[in-house]
């Protein structure tokens, strides 16, 4: 019953909410997942940083995909079941964290939360793209949200000898003993881009191509990723793209600080992208998880804006602790 670290990447004032802002009465909000309080909050300024007001996006066919996996604050309930009132269900189930965005922002387009674990908020993204490349809906809201309220995962990743007993995220070194574990969320609004273009929107980023695939049992363990995989879905990507690897100049990673995922990244990484570049062309790689820690189902989210943020600024920060 002991984790190894309660080191974590963590939120202040995640109690802190407006219920009344988004028509939420307090006694539905006392039991309202923080990751949903959290998630609404970022689809607002979401919309207000792309420039569509809320009131633009009601009744249109706009989709929403959620990668959430946390089940922290629900659990917390059941160490005393009288508690439970007629929202704790809505309140604490994932499919829901999707459809209260649809809800209170009236949107019509299909609406899901996804959970692969530390993949999921990218795999929403994919999905989202898909959505809209088949014209399913005309604008997507997808995001990924973690919360840390509960000690049992850090109890079952201990277990599991996942988490850093440093509490650092020491991504690609030698040293690299696990990951720390942080709470966060990420959403943006997407459109086909001839779209965003003729609305006048702010772009921050244009995707190219996305992708998703499984390992099957070409790896040695349910948890233990495989490197032909990640080669096969990087090659798919690029070549999806139109871009060579020689074009490109940064990759953000996955890059956890395990002393197994670390080497079977950065070898499929090796093998797609620096084979294939002049010898004079370095690639640098980076993991944000050293600067904020994994959150895990919005993981790769977090990478994604430090990426559009590289891209925009035309600096890459530092992945620490690397020695």
């Amino acid at each position: 019953g002991r984790s190894v670290t309660f080191a974590a990447g963590v939120l202040s004032g995640i109690e802190q909410f407006d219920a009344g802002f988004f028509g939420i009465s307090p006694r539905e909000a006392a039991w309202l997942d923080p990751q949903q309080r959290l998630l609404l909050e970022l689809a607002w300024e979401a919309t207000e940083n792309g420039g569509v007001p809320a009131s633009r996006l009601a009744g249109s066919n706009c989709a929403v995909f959620v990668g959430i996996s946390g089940l922290d604050y629900g659990v917390r309930g059941l160490d005393d079941l009288a508690t439970l009132s007629a929202y704790t269900m809505t309140g604490n189930t994932l499919s829901i964290a999707a459809n209260r965005l649809s809800y209170v922002f009236d949107l019509h387009g299909p609406s899901m939360a996804i959970d692969t674990a530390c993949s999921s908020s990218l795999i929403a993204l994919h999905q989202a793209c898909n959505c809209l490349r088949m014209g399913e809906a005309g604008m997507a809201m997808v995001g990924g949200v973690n919360g840390l309220m509960h000690p049992y995962p850090f109890i079952g990743f201990s277990k599991a000898s996942m988490l850093s007993a440093g509490g650092r995220c020491r991504t690609f070194d030698a040293s690299g003993d696990g990951y720390v574990r942080a709470e966060g969320g990420v959403v943006l609004l997407l459109k086909p881009m001839d779209k965003a273009l003729a609305d006048g929107d702010r772009i921050h980023a244009v995707i190219l191509a996305s992708g998703a695939n499984a390992d099957g049992g070409r790896n040695t363990g349910l948890t233990i990723p495989s490197r032909d995989g990640q080669i096969e879905l990087m090659r798919t990507v690029l070549a999806r793209s139109e871009v060579t690897a020689a074009d490109v100049d940064y990759l953000e990673a996955h890059g956890t600080g395990t002393a197994i995922g670390d080497p079977i990244e950065t070898s499929a990484i090796g093998a797609v992208y620096g084979q294939a570049r002049p010898a004079l062309r370095p690639l640098p790689i980076g993991s944000v998880k050293t600067n904020l820690g994994h959150l895990e189902p919005a993981s790769g989210m977090a990478g994604l804006i430090k990426a559009l943020l590289v891209v925009k600024h035309r600096q890459i920060p530092p992945s620490i602790h690397v020695e």
